[in-house]
């Protein structure tokens, strides 16, 4: 799925078939009903952070003066314009930019820079916060995806073809269940699968999941990971990995824990698991999803849904991971902490970066997760 992925879309370009960047949390439904081929920077960031190519390409990006402090999703993809080897070949031209701020402030500055640099029709989708409890707010959104559809058929002639996005919205809606119930396999003690290979299994619900093929695969996932041997003892220390994973590690955490301390989940990954109402109109449905993303929620709720987590899945300890780059990602932490210890549950903070390795040290996070293992052997 991932080589036809990108080839798709170097094939897409030879075709003439209209391409748009879009951010990870566009709807992305709308646009496949109207024939249009979409690709995420960021998630090629991952690729090449993945591919061992994050140090070279963030210090090409310093090529335009890009400060190295900056997202470093966005230094990877301005660093591509200037870094020969780039991995599947890199990504080809767009012909429109689709952002959205449900998830951070960053993607529209980094689009909006892309947009007069290429000279590429831009588009930029509003989402208040917590907009799914206010309808009003979610009438809000859903007349911007009708400006939307008249800017994507004014650039490429295409019409909304409304059964493809019903189609769509239904196997988005069918695919994300799957995707959380194969979290849920490790509610069971012991656990069933490792974290890091549920992260390795991640690439479909993020540009695939209104499509067939990403819900069967989840589908023989989810029969696979319930059938699987136990992957740790009954008695084993059950760890939560709390925010962005560490692509450029080869198991995207610091430590590969043994039997004895075992990261079984990373709520990270449960943020692609879209809640789409049931009882709505199709732009409804979308609206209230899309607004209701992890990082648009206010930091409250997103603490009680890590407590939650916690409750539902065992945990004994949390690993916070103050990732620099993203800072709304930030927000709950300290707020987060606190709440752990009212429950009694042992934290730990580790600072560094989702994707690059210059603000990682290997020496500092051995040390923390050592004085954090002590502590969880106290209990």
């Amino acid at each position: 799925m991932f080589t036809e992925y990108y080839h798709s879309a170097a094939q897409a370009q030879k075709e003439g078939k209209p391409i748009a960047y879009i951010t990870a949390f566009t709807p992305v439904e709308i646009l496949r009903a109207m024939g249009l081929v979409c690709l995420y920077p960021e998630s090629y960031a991952v690729v090449c952070a993945a591919s061992n190519k994050s140090t070279d390409m963030i210090q090409a990006s310093g090529m335009e003066a890009f400060s190295q402090d900056l997202c470093s999703y966005s230094l990877l993809s301005f660093g591509a314009e200037h870094y020969e080897k780039l991995p599947l070949q890199g990504l080809p031209q767009p012909d429109m930019l689709i952002a959205t701020n449900n998830q951070c402030g960053t993607t529209m500055l980094w689009f909006k820079l892309l947009a007069q640099k290429r000279n590429i029709p831009l588009f930029i989708i509003d989402y208040p916060a917590a907009a799914n409890d206010q309808p009003s707010l979610v009438n809000y959104i859903t007349l911007q995806y009708k400006v939307l559809v008249d800017f994507v058929k004014g650039h490429t002639g295409n019409d909304l073809n409304t059964s493809v996005l019903s189609e769509q919205i239904e196997q988005s809606k069918k695919t994300c269940h799957l995707w959380k119930s194969v979290h849920e396999v490790n509610k069971a003690r012991p656990a069933r699968i490792e974290a890091h290979k549920i992260i390795d299994a991640l690439f479909p619900i993020v540009v695939a999941k209104g499509t067939q093929q990403a819900y069967d695969y989840y589908d023989a996932l989810l029969s696979e990971y319930s059938q699987t041997a136990e992957q740790d003892t009954a008695d084993a220390v059950r760890l939560l990995w709390h925010g962005y994973p560490m692509w450029f590690l080869p198991k995207k955490f610091p430590h590969s824990f043994d039997d004895e301390f075992h990261i079984i989940l990373n709520d990270y990954t449960l943020w692609w698991s879209l809640n789409y109402p049931e009882d709505s109109s199709d732009m409804e449905a979308l609206a209230a999803a899309y607004s209701d993303t992890y990082l648009n929620r206010s930091i409250q709720r997103k603490v009680e849904e890590v407590a939650d987590l916690i409750a539902d899945y065992s945990i004994d300890g949390v690993i916070c991971h103050v990732n620099r780059s993203c800072r709304r990602a930030l927000a709950d932490i300290n707020p987060l902490r606190k709440k752990l210890h009212q429950l009694s549950i042992p934290s730990v903070t580790i600072e560094s970066d989702m994707a690059n390795p210059s603000f990682y040290s290997d020496e500092q996070v051995k040390l923390r997760i050592e004085s954090f293992r002590d502590a969880l052997r106290v209990l």
